[in-house]
């Protein structure tokens, strides 16, 4: 894994304030992991953390009642503390650090950015390039125009987008193959993977942020998925004619009828 500049440390609730602060300082050359956009897909969560905090100058925590009560930020700062990575809080509500968070969080250097954090992110960039060794001569002018939100999880929601566009036609063909051909296990298996279907919703909307936790056992129902989406496009399309014509197929295989209707009731045993 490449060097990191900045890890920021965030609960999914305070999510918009923390692509914000990355977007900002990633206009400062300040090279930024965030999660879900630096999770390395089908990697173990727990295991990309420590790597992304060992490869990182210092942590920007966005500090709230949200992250405060937030176990998996806690881990995320306590592994900050054990790497001795420079954590600098970014203060926007009234919440204060209390029991195990209070240990690593010491209240003389955290960055007071409430009611506005906005006019405090002049001196959050100006704060991350010093502990970065970068500040120099560089000019502090953010913007957050062309800001998207949806852009810092681009490619989690390109994955999702290519599988939600296949994902009806798959179960739909399972179901009908098994119908057709009273075969049991394909009614089954088009209910199944409709398991894949409802992740790939729950992903794509953002419902319960913490659930791209679960990345690895996502990428296991996709590869499945796309095995028996393969096996239903070519029993259902191809061999139960589906796409082929009654007469196309006969042309192709015998000039005789009965040659194919032979070939038909064989394969429908399947």
């Amino acid at each position: 894994m490449s060097g990191y500049d900045v890890f920021i440390s965030y609960s999914s609730s305070d999510r918009q304030i923390a692509f914000e602060i990355c977007y900002i300082l990633e206009q400062h050359d300040l090279k930024c992991w965030i999660a879900p956009r630096n999770i390395t897909i089908g990697k173990p969560y727990a295991d990309e953390i420590i790597n992304a905090i060992r490869s990182t100058q210092i942590i920007v925590l966005v500090m709230s009642e949200n992250s405060l009560n937030s176990e998996y930020v806690l881990h995320e700062i306590k592994n900050a503390a054990d790497y001795q990575r420079p954590i600098l809080p970014f203060k926007i509500d009234k919440a204060m650090p209390e029991k195990a968070m209070g240990v690593y969080i010491d209240s003389k250097h955290w960055l007071e950015a409430f009611p506005n954090p906005h006019e405090k992110y002049d001196i959050l960039i100006e704060n991350a390039l010093k502990l970065c060794g970068e500040y120099g001569e560089k000019t502090i002018n953010w913007t957050l125009e062309g800001f998207n939100p949806n852009d810092i999880i681009k490619l989690k929601r390109d994955w999702v987008s290519l599988i939600l566009l296949c994902t009806p036609l798959y179960w739909a063909s399972l179901i009908y193959m098994g119908i057709t051909a009273d075969v049991n296990l394909w009614k089954i298996s088009g209910l199944i993977y409709l398991i894949p279907s409802v992740i790939c919703v729950i992903f794509y909307f953002q419902i319960w942020g913490i659930l791209f936790l679960f990345y690895p056992v996502f990428m296991t129902f996709l590869y499945m998925f796309i095995a028996f989406w393969i096996i239903a496009f070519i029993h259902g399309m191809i061999i139960r004619n589906e796409f082929l014509t009654k007469k196309s197929i006969s042309r192709l295989l015998s000039s005789n009828p009965e040659v194919y209707d032979g070939l038909v009731d064989q394969y429908s045993k399947f």
